[in-house]
């Protein structure tokens, strides 16, 4: 038993993904071909993907689906707000300072579709309901072998957009969707929604520059994260997400957390990729971010 819960449910509607290399991350020649397709893009912004390089991965679980509005709520009903032994020194602190529970953030898990990623949680909360179900949030190598397999493929899917096989700012939808809505998207370890639909913490600090001296087996994200990589939270950066320069309302961000995957309003050909890399600090949240959880094999 773990936090009171069968330790059978903690392994349901996860999937294997079996140890050895995959490629991760992007070619300067992918980084041309995107910027062809998009001129509003920052190159600064897309070298945070490359070089490419080989990364060898031992063996691990992760969530076939992001966590759903049913799920969290399991864990809110739980007490899991009051659990302090699933909660890092700096979440607890974060809980106790916001009172998360006070304002509408739950109205959602309470009232949204169940079987829709839940949303408005900040990483603090992510890291915290994944140690109650006895998992944790997944490395950024982890979770980007789930979702482009071991060939270095653009999308779960393959190398061509295609946007009837995700929930992104072409299908117009303009909300979350059910986490099953999509079986053409998925990648192939049979993740669902690895593209688009909702953000997903990472368990990795960010780093622009990572990829250059990042080890080649098991990398766990930075011991630090990048002071100020950019100004501006994405969603007030202008025509494109990417943009360097800081809006009227920008400010510096700093110690940020890696986000994977884009979400139902972001742009699929460019923004949605499996190679994409993104950040916020961890306390940030807002209806485009949510997270799986993965597991352990050792």
């Amino acid at each position: 038993m773990i936090n009171g819960k069968d330790e059978r449910y903690n392994t349901e509607d996860m999937v294997l993904v079996a140890e050895g290399p995959f490629l991760m991350g992007s070619t300067k020649q992918d980084i041309d071909r995107l910027l062809e397709l998009d001129r509003n893009i920052e190159v600064e912004r897309l070298e945070n993907e490359i070089p490419q390089r080989e990364v060898y991965l031992s063996a691990y679980l992760i969530d076939k689906y992001p966590v759903t509005n049913v799920q969290y709520r399991q864990f809110i009903e739980s007490g899991g707000y009051t659990k302090r032994g699933v909660w890092s020194d700096a979440g607890w602190q974060y809980i106790m300072q916001s009172n998360p529970l006070e304002g509408s953030d739950p109205d959602g898990v309470f009232h949204g579709e169940p079987d829709s990623p839940v949303t408005n949680i900040s990483w603090y909360e992510a890291e915290a309901y994944a140690a109650w179900a006895g998992k944790r949030l997944p490395t950024e190598a982890e979770w980007e072998k789930a979702a482009r397999g071991t060939d270095g493929r653009i999308y779960p899917w393959g190398n061509e957009f295609d946007k009837t096989r995700l929930n992104c700012a072409e299908a117009k939808i303009e909300k979350p969707t059910p986490v099953m809505k999509y079986p053409l998207g998925q990648s192939v370890y049979g993740c669902f929604d690895m593209a688009g639909n909702v953000w997903e913490w990472t368990a990795d600090w960010y780093d622009s520059q990572y990829y250059r001296h990042a080890p080649n087996k098991n990398p766990h994200g930075p011991a630090l994260a990048e002071e100020n990589p950019y100004f501006g939270r994405p969603e007030e950066v202008g025509i494109s997400i990417y943009e360097l320069k800081p809006s009227a309302a920008g400010k510096a961000l700093s110690a940020c957390k890696v986000l994977r995957g884009g979400s139902w309003n972001g742009s699929g050909v460019v923004h949605i990729r499996c190679a994409n890399r993104d950040y916020d600090e961890p306390a940030y949240k807002n209806d485009t971010i949510g997270f799986r959880c993965a597991k352990s094999l050792d």
